[in-house]
């Protein structure tokens, strides 16, 4: 098992923001966390990389205890965030090399996976630039490779599609899906339900800091994945159909003074 989390929780004054949550993910896997917003997706993530302190619970990465060794654990994983950053006076390759040393990739194998990963999420035309004039899919782009670059045995990535185009996207589905056959473990978060069901081997969803429901993508059957959600999470669209009962009216004139 790569990832194992027992009864974890965590409170932030007097909200509960994770509740009690269980979850074994194996080698192999790609593992979606869905939820409303506030349901306690982010900071479950960011509790497997030591960033928020459970306030009980267990996680254990790779057979290592995250409790008695931290580093032992952050050495095992690569952990993106949903509004991830890099240091603005950086270019994206000066980015990733520092990355690659702090995992003591060695210098001739570190360009090998740049250039590789260059290619693939094409970035040549500006990875040489400083970050600073980066859209958030271009930054987003950097931080992925950072993570597939390190080869880790567990990625835990927050919302990764926010910001990419659909090819690059697709390329991040692809490359996430190699790392699994390869032997590693994908936990993600993501609102995309049509890319959760199709991209993931199984979902899993969190309401109110509950993870209410676990289930196999191919189990699913016929029923459209957003109303499986909107059936466990009791939320649903809104209804705005009572905003446009009335009729737009046009005029000649712009009635400005």
């Amino acid at each position: 098992m790569i990832l194992k989390i027992d009864n974890l929780s965590k409170t932030y004054g007097d909200k509960e923001a994770v509740i009690d949550l269980s979850l074994e993910i194996p080698a192999g896997e790609v593992f979606g966390l869905l939820g409303p917003n506030g349901a306690g997706k982010t900071t479950t993530l960011k509790m497997i990389p030591g960033l928020v302190v459970p306030d009980r619970g267990r996680i254990i990465v790779n057979s290592i205890d995250a409790s008695k060794d931290p580093e032992g654990v952050r050495a095992q994983m690569a952990y993106v965030p949903d509004e991830p950053s890099i240091y603005p006076r950086l270019s994206g390759r000066e980015f990733l090399r520092f990355a690659g040393r702090m995992r003591d990739i060695p210098p001739d194998e570190l360009e090998k996976r740049i250039d590789f990963h260059v290619k693939l999420f094409d970035m040549g035309d500006w990875l040489d630039s400083r970050t600073e004039g980066y859209s958030h899919g271009m930054i987003q782009r950097v931080v992925l490779t950072s993570a597939f670059i390190a080869r880790p045995i567990l990625y835990v990535i927050d919302e990764p599609h926010v910001g990419l185009d659909p090819a690059t996207a697709e390329t991040f589905n692809r490359m996430a899906r190699a790392a699994a056959t390869a032997g590693a473990a994908v936990i993600l978060s993501t609102h995309t339900l049509p890319v959760a069901r199709a991209f993931c081997d199984r979902l899993g969803i969190i309401h109110k800091g509950r993870l209410v429901e676990v289930f196999r993508t191919d189990q699913i059957g016929k029923e459209d994945l957003k109303d499986i959600f909107f059936r466990i999470t009791g939320t649903g669209p809104a209804d705005v159909s009572t905003f446009f009962s009335g009729t737009y009216h046009t005029s000649s004139t712009c009635g400005c003074n």
